[in-house]
């Protein structure tokens, strides 16, 4: 059984702990090893205490048997075309150990009804386009691309798919 509660800047040393894990796994021949060598759990502490602390994002941590294995980062949109009624998942980790058990379809399933419950009428997420395992996964949770592209810098050039989902 699961249990996911919400974040607070006291457990920003276990969120940096599981984003850098699986940063380091899922981006593995996607994002140079001169990027993911930097990643660490201590700075992505930091980053956590500031984001927590100034409560500029929400995140939820999912236990299993006690033990934090992933965390889920949500909220508004951040993308300028989308209108208010349009949430957003800013990123879905899970301790690579804990991959392909159904947490990440139980964590995702519940982020999504807690952004119906904020009255948000569909949910958008960005996927590196090389990720294709977590493409293959947001597309089995019913998220389609919806055509947009964007290039980011990762060490070197990269490209991100919006994925959406209706949720009404």
């Amino acid at each position: 059984m699961y249990i996911i509660r919400y974040a607070d800047v006291e457990d920003a040393k276990v969120l940096g702990e599981i984003h850098s894990r699986s940063w380091k796994i899922a981006y593995k021949d996607i994002v140079p090893d001169s990027i993911l060598d930097k990643i660490s759990a201590e700075n992505r502490c930091k980053c956590f205490e500031k984001a927590l602390s100034e409560k500029f994002e929400t995140d939820v941590l999912i236990y299993l048997d006690n033990k934090a294995v992933g965390l889920m980062a949500f909220g508004k949109c951040r993308d300028e075309d989308q209108d208010n009624t349009c949430g957003e998942i800013w990123g879905i980790y899970l301790l690579p150990e804990y991959w392909n058990r159904g947490i990440g379809a139980y964590l995702i399933n519940w982020g999504l009804k807690e952004l119906k419950n904020k009255n948000y009428k569909k949910v958008t997420l960005w996927v590196l386009e090389e990720n294709l395992n977590a493409r293959k996964f947001y597309e089995k949770m019913g998220f389609k691309h919806d055509g947009t592209i964007k290039e980011i810098v990762l060490g070197k050039k990269l490209n991100e798919y919006r994925y959406e989902k209706s949720i009404t």
